[in-house]
C-alpha cells in the first residue's frame, strides 16, 4: 500500500496503472474509516484491478471553524484499516496541493434551498469544489459513494453528468449498525447517553414509518411525520422527499425520510 500527499507523485503511479490498462476505483473520504467506508472498498475492488482512497478534511464544506476543528482524525488507524481491506494506494493531500492560490470555488446549482442545503449555507459549495478538484487529480474510471448522505449523492450525480462524462458513479447502500444506526465517522463524538437516545429514537422512527401506508401522497405523509416530530425540540427537518428528485410530489412508496436532528 502506498500513502502518497502530492498530485506530481500519485500521477506518475496513476499513469502507470493506465499504461497497463488497469481500471480505477476511487473512493474519496474525510478520514476516521468505518465499515461503511470499507463497504465502498470492497465494491471497487470488485469492479476494478486498482483503487484509490483519498483521505482530505475538506474546510471549505464547514461553515463552522469549531466543527472544522473537531471533526474526528486518526490517521493511524486509517492507515491500518486501509492495509487491512488492500487499498492500493491513499492520496492525503494537504490543503496547499488541493486548492493553489488560482483555484476557484465551484458553485453548486442542483437541489438548492432544501434539507443540508437549507441549513448549512455554502456546505455544498465546499463538496462540489473539492470533489471536482479530485476527480480532475484522479480521473478515475468509478467512484464510490454511499446513500447515506442521500442529498449529497443526488448532488454528486449531477456534478458527474455535467463535468465528468467519463466518469461511473457507483451508489451503495447504507451501511448500519447491529442497532440501525447508519455508520459515520461523527458517531465517535456521541456519548453513551447520545448514542443510547438516538437508538431510541431510531426505533420510534421506523415504527413510524411501518404503520404508514405506502399508498398515501407526500402531502399527507408529510402531514404525519410534522406531527410526530413535534414533540422533539432539537431538528432542522423531519420529512418525506421523493426518492429520484428530492421534491414533495408522489406516493410514499416513491420517497424517503429525511431527518437532522441534535445530540443533546
Amino acid at each position: 500500500m502506498l500513502i502518497i500527499k502530492d498530485i506530481y507523485n500519485l500521477n506518475t503511479y496513476l499513469k502507470a496503472f493506465k499504461d497497463k490498462g488497469y481500471s480505477i476505483g476511487y473512493v474519496p473520504t474525510m478520514g476516521a474509516l468505518h465499515e461503511g467506508h470499507g463497504s465502498l472498498i470492497e465494491k471497487s475492488q470488485n469492479d476494478n484491478q486498482k483503487t484509490i482512497i483519498s483521505i482530505f478534511i475538506n474546510e471549505k464544506q464547514f461553515d463552522d471553524t469549531q466543527d472544522f476543528e473537531a471533526y474526528p482524525r486518526n490517521k493511524g488507524d486509517d492507515y491500518n484499516f486501509c492495509e487491512k481491506h488492500n487499498v492500493d494506494i491513499i492520496f492525503e493531500p494537504s490543503a496547499e496541493e488541493i486548492y493553489p492560490k488560482e483555484y476557484k470555488s465551484v458553485q453548486n446549482s442542483h437541489f438548492q434551498n432544501i434539507l443540508c442545503d437549507e441549513y448549512r449555507p455554502g456546505h455544498f459549495n465546499g463538496v462540489v469544489t473539492v470533489l471536482s478538484r479530485l476527480f480532475s487529480i484522479i480521473e478515475s474510471d468509478k467512484v464510490y459513494f454511499g446513500e447515506k448522505d442521500f442529498q449529497q449523492l443526488k448532488i454528486v450525480e449531477n456534478l458527474i453528468k455535467d463535468n465528468f462524462p467519463n466518469l461511473k458513479l457507483v451508489a451503495i447502500p447504507t451501511v448500519r449498525s447491529n442497532e440501525g444506526i447508519a455508520l459515520s465517522s461523527r458517531n465517535k463524538k456521541l456519548s453513551k447517553k447520545q448514542k443510547s437516545d438516538f437508538i431510541s429514537f431510531q426505533k420510534e422512527v421506523i415504527q413510524f414509518i411501518s404503520h404508514l401506508d405506502k399508498k398515501i401522497d407526500l402531502i399527507e405523509a408529510n402531514k404525519k411525520a410534522e406531527e410526530f416530530i413535534k414533540s422533539y425540540k432539537k431538528f432542522d427537518y423531519f420529512e418525506f422527499r421523493n426518492s429520484s428528485n428530492l421534491n414533495l410530489e408522489g406516493s410514499l412508496g416513491e420517497a424517503r425520510l429525511f431527518y437532522a436532528i441534535y445530540k443533546s
